[in-house]
């Protein structure tokens, strides 16, 4: 028998019993039991939640977020898979996004879900950075969808690979620029080490030099540094104390020179590279410290038996250089049967179906330009 179920404003102890009920081992770290009660320890909106049973027994579920927006003269009511719709909430990110249990009660639960929202008058269903292995494909080639593509870069690791190895496959340009970096390093300073923080005290250091470098390269940016932001910076600092085999902080010099910091999370036979803290204080021509930090901590995760280096998404030239496998990253929405998602359905599909037609349009045979 299938039942459905709408639960508003969701606690943790509520979230808690559901996740150990479908007992899902999701792939994305921002989905794991450890990162979301950090999370939710922080975040000040709320979130609601979607269930899908089969036979009494919770098979399939995801959180609801909700937020507003203006356009066309009209107010859309919008809702967010796994996030809140609060960009301060939110800031702390989410990839690899997805509904939570089995494959196979997918596509029916995302069904379900579009026909509960539309029950609930929200107009659009927000879907940030999934991939094709995680989300219905159906919904990612319908032109009756908004969908964006982003990029995120990894890399393959082996048991035996060494930093050497790591530049040896890389372009001729980067080699050369890499060793001779490396050598530098090596002459004024001393040998390269990983550290990983290790006690409470020791992690909650490296953290605060992280969030210093940090604010400092980022802070007058555009969006400016999430370790400005009360709800990022408590949901790391969280997630990295109760978490120690899922969140880690890695120190990383050159004899007694620092080079940076990285926060990393580790699931499964992968490492995500989460944020840094670069020390720029020795980068020069000659000299690049941000590449060789992640060049060092490839090394020392490839020792520790992991298979993938995963810098996640952006598209900074440094993660280009070091990786060789790239991950699409879809952003989705997708409108439901309420009279303003109707519109919407209408708008997507004309405009897409215009960009189609572009796409195929062919010079017929005899034509000249004018």
């Amino acid at each position: 028998m299938e039942e459905t179920q709408w639960l508003t404003n969701v606690t943790w102890e509520q979230l808690s019993t559901v996740l150990h009920e479908v007992n899902c081992d999701n792939f994305s770290p921002f989905l794991s039991v450890g990162f979301l009660k950090a999370w939710f320890s922080q975040k000040t909106f709320p979130v609601h939640m979607f269930l899908l049973y089969e036979q009494s027994t919770v098979s399939h579920f995801a959180l609801i977020g909700e937020s507003f927006k203006k356009k066309y003269g009209l107010t859309f009511k919008l809702a967010h898979i796994n996030q809140t719709g609060c960009p301060d909430n939110d800031q702390v990110w989410i990839e690899y996004n997805t509904s939570f249990g089995l494959p196979e009660n997918q596509n029916r639960f995302f069904d379900l879900l579009l026909k509960e929202l539309k029950s609930q008058n929200f107009d659009i269903l927000n879907v940030s950075m999934t991939c094709e292995f995680l989300f219905p494909k159906k919904y990612l080639n319908d032109l009756r969808n908004d969908a964006h593509i982003s990029y995120g870069f990894r890399r393959s690791l082996s048991p035996e690979l060494t930093i050497e190895q790591l530049i040896s496959s890389l372009s001729a340009n980067s080699r050369s620029k890499l060793r001779r970096s490396i050598k530098e390093v090596h002459l004024r300073f001393g040998p390269i080490k990983v550290t990983i923080a290790e006690c409470l005290e020791q992690k909650l250091l490296f953290l605060e030099q992280l969030e210093i470098l940090h604010i400092k390269r980022w802070g007058d940016s555009t969006f400016g540094s999430g370790f400005e932001n009360k709800v990022f910076k408590g949901t790391l600092k969280n997630f990295l104390i109760s978490n120690g085999k899922l969140c880690e902080i890695a120190k990383v010099t050159a004899g007694d020179a620092l080079l940076g910091y990285t926060l990393n999370f580790v699931q499964k036979d992968a490492v995500f590279f989460y944020c840094s803290g670069v020390n720029l204080e020795f980068a020069s021509k000659h000299i690049k410290p941000g590449y060789i930090l992640h060049l060092a901590l490839m090394e020392y995760y490839a020792q520790q038996g992991l298979s993938w280096y995963d810098f996640m998404g952006g598209a900074s030239q440094y993660k280009q250089t070091l990786s060789n496998d790239t991950v699409v990253f879809h952003s989705l929405q997708i409108p439901t049967m309420t009279f303003k998602g109707v519109l919407t359905r209408l708008r997507n599909y004309l405009a897409n179906a215009a960009v189609t037609l572009a796409k195929h349009a062919r010079p017929s045979q005899g034509s000249h330009p004018l």
